[in-house]
């Protein structure tokens, strides 16, 4: 069964996928297209690469000129200022009924999340 097929199929018992590539284009275009929750990084600005990633967001010019301006992770020297830039398009932004994408740099340490999500064990005193 090739992997378009299974995809197909699978969805109708309600099981999910999901699919991790360095390039759109290594993809089926069948598969893109049924993809609901799709997030991307650093890496799809130029060429066909870039033109897939603008018809995913309906050719949008504002998201698509934010998305360029991501930083490249590897061109920080220092680890702790490095920045991991997503574009996520689908149900999990706020605004996916407009169809536009949402923008955020994900943590790069452990200690960052747990900090700005106050999630240090209380002390406690008995």
């Amino acid at each position: 069964m090739c992997t378009v097929d299974a995809v197909r199929t699978t969805r109708k018992y309600g099981l999910g996928w999901m699919f991790l590539s360095q390039t759109l284009s290594s993809l089926d275009s069948e598969i893109v297209q049924q993809l609901r929750i799709s997030f991307f990084g650093f890496g799809l600005s130029m060429g066909s690469e870039y033109q897939k990633l603008r018809e995913l967001v309906s050719g949008q010019t504002e998201s698509m000129n934010l998305y360029q301006r991501f930083r490249d992770p590897q061109s920080s020297f220092d680890p702790s200022s490095k920045e991991y830039s997503f574009m996520t398009v689908g149900p999990v932004s706020p605004l996916s009924f407009s169809g536009t994408p949402l923008f955020f740099n994900a943590f790069n340490s452990l200690s960052d999340f747990v900090d700005a999500n106050n999630l240090r064990p209380q002390r406690r005193l008995f």
